[in-house]
């Protein structure tokens, strides 16, 4: 490890210090604190559709637990960490970056754009898809973030999380979570769709910044076609949504891998650039939350109709698809649907 490195580690003003004194690529740098972002009810409000965030807490409870993520100790989480030379009049920008594996290299000529743009790159170790989700992944980007963020002058104003095939769509989770900490995400060869995959939409707070504020930048390679298919359905779906900073590109000659300086630097060109909502935005909000009625209006009507497990069932498909943005009418229904079944068991 580096002296400046070690010196950081031992109080926190010599770490501002070090850092910004010793620019450059250092590896392991020990998260002496937990981020604050990391407690298991904020993981299910976030996370979670309302419908699965009530069944895990019934769960945890029944066994006398609560969700918590993995216990925190200085030394569990270790981050790589790239700082540019000069610190923008702002501050630093920050990119957490999140890798598929344990290790992985970041693009040399990465760093000439990071340089122009005075953008911290901070990339957790430990969390890649073999880890676990809401145990480990998560919380050591968010470790990742409280660490930077501690330690350098970073602007409030630019700060994402990023990451390459698993990684992006970790990222991409992350971004959608916490839109009042990241502007957006930057993905490589990694996306979801939005209500689908375990990734409802947040609660009707967190969505309507998430899609007035946040960028969401999708990038497969030409040659990457399984990603490439996935990005437009993801595309498609932040439209359905209504989602006003969601956008793309197809770098040529490129197969499942992440792009060179130049795409990096075209990918950062549309994270960093304004949202601009289009002149349709109201009238698509104004069919989406009619989308929504419309579901709840129907597993209602078979719940009045004495069918509750079809009501069951439509309620569930539509905590999926729509997450947050059914609740509280949502869960009201469904402790409704539980009284009905439990009357049909007696």
């Amino acid at each position: 490890m580096a002296a400046w490195a070690l010196v950081m580690l031992a109080c926190a003003g010599a770490a501002n210090a070090a850092i910004d004194a010793a620019p450059g690529w250092v590896e392991g740098q020990v998260v002496q604190a937990p981020s604050d972002l990391v407690d298991g009810p904020q993981f299910a409000r976030r996370l979670l559709s309302p419908l699965s965030g009530r069944d895990v807490a019934r769960f945890l409870a029944a066994e006398g637990r609560s969700l918590a993520a993995e216990p925190f100790a200085p030394g569990d989480f270790l981050v790589d960490m790239y700082v540019p030379r000069q610190v923008p009049e702002a501050g630093y920008g920050l990119l957490v970056f999140v890798p598929p594996m344990d290790e992985f290299a970041m693009p040399s000529d990465w760093k000439r754009v990071l340089e122009q743009r005075g953008i911290v790159l901070v990339q957790p170790q430990g969390a890649g898809n073999d880890a676990d989700v809401f145990g480990r992944r998560i919380p050591a980007v968010l470790h990742a973030y409280a660490h930077a963020t501690a330690n350098l002058r970073i602007d409030p104003a630019r700060r994402y999380v990023g990451g390459f095939s698993g990684g992006a769509r970790l990222a991409q989770r992350v971004a959608l979570a916490w839109p009042d900490v990241f502007q957006g995400s930057l993905q490589f060869a990694g996306s979801v769709q939005v209500g689908d995959n375990l990734m409802p939409p947040p609660e009707r707070a967190l969505f309507e910044l998430a899609r007035s504020r946040s960028r969401f930048v999708l990038v497969s390679g030409s040659q990457d076609m399984p990603n490439r298919r996935n990005d437009d359905l993801s595309r498609e779906r932040f439209d359905a949504l209504c989602f006003d900073g969601a956008s793309g590109f197809v770098p040529s000659r490129l197969d499942h891998w992440v792009p060179d300086a130049r795409g990096l630097a075209k990918a950062l060109d549309r994270l960093e650039s304004p949202v601009q909502a289009p002149a349709t935005a109201e009238a698509c909000r104004a069919t989406l939350d009619a989308a929504v009625t419309a579901a709840l209006d129907a597993a209602e009507a078979s719940l009045a109709a004495g069918d509750a497990i079809a009501a069951r069932d439509a309620l569930v498909q539509l905590d999926d698809r729509y997450g947050g943005l059914a609740s509280p009418r949502s869960l009201e229904l469904a402790r409704r649907i539980e009284a009905a079944l439990s009357g049909q068991d007696r």
